[in-house]
């Protein structure tokens, strides 16, 4: 609570002082740093008052975890009491997550009274994983908690593989009581409760939605240009509808295949590709690279295709090769402004560890990526009636900035962790 109380405070004086004004083109290069430390300071606010960045605490926890997992094991067993074994790296995110708040949570601590609790570093993973097996307990990825019952035997219904919060934790601990052969992971819980449809249908909104962004927005008159066949400014000559359909489609298609790629490749990689997004270097290169592009955001340097690039994808000539090619690198021009959105998406798939599902989220993203440029490939008339840039645009960029801060220090929350 006091995290939340402070990140609001800190929001509202960010945002009094003039984090989101909208001057960004005529700002000095020192009222630029002193607009981006106000930026930096709205950041912060929102992780405390999202519970990314919390205060420092003790690193006592108030379970007394045993590390000789065999003769935990064996011990509990012979008392007739259920183990609970937490396996965690320095370099897994959902497990810094459950040991700093499931795990230190006052009801969760009181449930787990009964239990044998056993903790294993598998930080050094290979060697962990192996002494694991010796056990006959497979850990194929972070995180994962495995309950026991009393006689010794795993209950593989409660095993956890993803992060989860007190309440859902407890209730979890109080099914460890039973038997259960199968569960669902958090990923097909959702999709029972609520469909397939409407998880497809919240992506493609997403995907509308980023299409809306700083990061694309400035590309649209770039890619009509290139879509109808002229040079960029020039709405004479529009080719006919059948044409602009055939390429408009192709153009889209390219998004399509970038984005489905994405999709099955996490979905084939599983767990395991998320474990490896959190290794360290990949944490810290994060961070860089999203603070980088928030700077861009600032106006501190610019962020856009080189000139001779543009100018080639805007040739009359340009092929349905070409303009696939375009529509592919139009998804990873995107990359800054969709990342936490495709990053939420990719998560959500390696859990699952469907591919048709991943390729059906990722090919509903990338149709509502595709749906603006879609509907003015075929309709010039519509382009003309597209907001200019202004004021609002600032805005936006300012407000991406700031989410790409929140990202970085995420990700360095996890590195400091």
């Amino acid at each position: 609570m006091t995290e939340r109380i402070l990140g609001i405070v800190l929001l509202v004086g960010a945002i009094g002082l003039g984090a989101f004004r909208t001057n960004l083109y005529e700002l000095t290069p020192i009222r630029r740093i002193l607009k981006a430390i106000l930026v930096l300071l709205a950041a912060v606010g929102i992780a405390m008052a999202l519970g990314i960045l919390a205060l420092p605490r003790t690193a006592e926890s108030p379970i007394d975890w045993r590390t000789d997992v065999e003769a935990a094991l064996a011990e509990a067993r012979a008392q007739g009491r259920p183990a609970i074994l937490d396996t965690g790296a320095k370099w897994c995110d959902a497990c810094r997550r459950l040991e700093r708040t499931t795990l230190r949570d006052a009801e969760v601590v009181q449930a787990l009274a009964g239990f044998v609790p056993i903790h294993i570093d598998m930080t050094d993973f290979d060697p962990a994983q192996e002494r694991l097996a010796r056990l006959g307990i497979d850990v194929p990825a972070l995180p994962r908690i495995v309950f026991f019952l009393p006689d010794g035997r795993v209950n593989p219904g409660v095993t956890l593989t993803d992060y989860e919060g007190p309440r859902d934790f407890v209730r979890r601990v109080r099914d460890a009581a039973i038997y259960r052969a199968d569960s669902r992971g958090p990923v097909e819980a959702w999709l029972g409760d609520r469909g397939l449809v409407l998880a497809l249908l919240l992506v493609f909104v997403a995907g509308i939605g980023v299409s809306l962004t700083p990061c694309v927005f400035p590309m649209i008159p770039i890619a009509l240009s290139a879509l109808a066949g002229m040079q960029r400014g020039d709405m004479s000559g529009v080719l006919p509808f059948g044409q602009r359909v055939v390429r408009t489609g192709t153009f889209v298609g390219g998004m399509v295949v970038t984005y489905t790629a994405l999709g099955i490749a996490s979905a084939l990689l599983g767990k395991g590709f998320g474990s490896w997004l959190q290794h360290p270097a990949v944490t810290w290169s994060m961070v860089v690279a999203f603070t980088a592009l928030a700077a861009s955001y600032l106006k501190f340097f610019p962020l856009e295709l080189p000139p001779a690039l543009r100018s080639r994808l805007t040739r009359r000539r340009a092929g349905l090769a070409g303009l696939a090619l375009f529509g592919g690198a139009i998804g990873i021009v995107a990359a800054p402004c969709a990342g936490p959105v495709v990053v939420g998406i990719l998560a959500l798939i390696s859990s699952a560890g469907s591919v048709a599902l991943g390729a059906s989220l990722m090919l509903a993203f990338a149709l509502g990526l595709g749906t603006l440029f879609f509907a003015l490939g075929l309709s010039a008339a519509l382009f003309q009636r597209l907001p200019r840039g202004g004021a609002w645009m600032e805005r936006v960029e300012i407000g991406f900035a700031v989410a790409l801060l929140v990202v970085a220090i995420h990700y360095a929350s996890l590195g400091w962790a």
